[in-house]
């Protein structure tokens, strides 16, 4: 049973998709009902929940909800994210509020998410399943770009969180980490870059999950953590005069 947050487009409700396909139990979570509402019909069978995960009573409520109805999380999907690019030479008071706003949609909510929802995926262990928490992170968290640097650095914090997180609960639930590359998504929408279909980076996560890395990276991302060793500075460099927003 399968909880997936941003689950109403894009990368969330391909996974969504293909995960019932299979015949798991799939539960999502999005802002907008009208995209919950399409995702369902696309998806026969899923359970939708309206919920902003950057609202710490909507994730309470999200857990209530799912509880009410019955259902026991095994797997866990950190999904939503938000990306806005910023100019700190131009930041206002104003700008700060949506920087918070940012840092708690793409950092603190997959915290307070793990936090909620881990006493179900352990009680999971206990009924003979296997709990997983997966977090999508970015390229950008280890590789950052510029103009959207409060994103990447939302991200980079996941990363490491992520690597502390797995070895407390080693042995009691998995933590895997996604990178998928630049896809056609929503909120790629404004970025100038090389990008593949959500079909394809669906593939190949499903592909890859069934695998044991605890770290992902899909498609062309996959060398961006061999660069970031080898030549951190020079990546750094190609990576921010590549990538255009417009």
């Amino acid at each position: 049973t399968i909880l997936i947050t941003g689950g109403g487009t894009g990368i969330g409700l391909a996974l969504a998709g293909a995960f019932a396909e299979r015949g798991n139990t799939v539960a999502i979570c999005g802002r907008r009902q009208d995209k919950l509402d399409e995702a369902c019909r696309q998806v026969p069978g899923l359970h939708a929940y309206r919920c902003d995960v950057s609202d710490a009573g909507d994730r309470q409520r999200l857990l209530e909800a799912i509880s009410r109805d019955g259902l026991s999380i095994n797997v866990l999907f950190n999904n939503a994210a938000c990306m806005r690019p910023y100019d700190f030479r131009a930041l206002t008071a104003a700008d700060l509020g949506q920087v918070r706003r940012d840092i708690e949609t793409n950092f603190i909510a997959p915290i307070e998410m793990i936090q909620l929802f881990l006493p179900m995926l352990l009680r999971s262990r206990g009924e003979g399943e296997a709990p997983t928490i997966v977090n999508v992170n970015s390229p950008g968290g280890v590789v950052p770009v510029a103009r959207v640097l409060i994103y990447c650095a939302s991200k980079a914090g996941l990363v490491g969180f992520d690597r502390s997180l797995r070895r407390q609960l080693a042995g009691a639930v998995r933590v895997i980490t996604l990178f998928p590359p630049s896809v056609e998504t929503e909120m790629m929408e404004g970025v100038e870059l090389p990008k593949i279909s959500v079909e394809k980076c669906c593939r190949e996560m499903m592909k890859r999950l069934a695998g044991d890395d605890d770290e992902i990276w899909i498609g062309q991302a996959r060398i961006i953590p061999i660069l970031a060793r080898l030549m951190p500075r020079r990546i750094l460099e190609i990576v921010n005069q590549s990538t255009k927003m417009k």
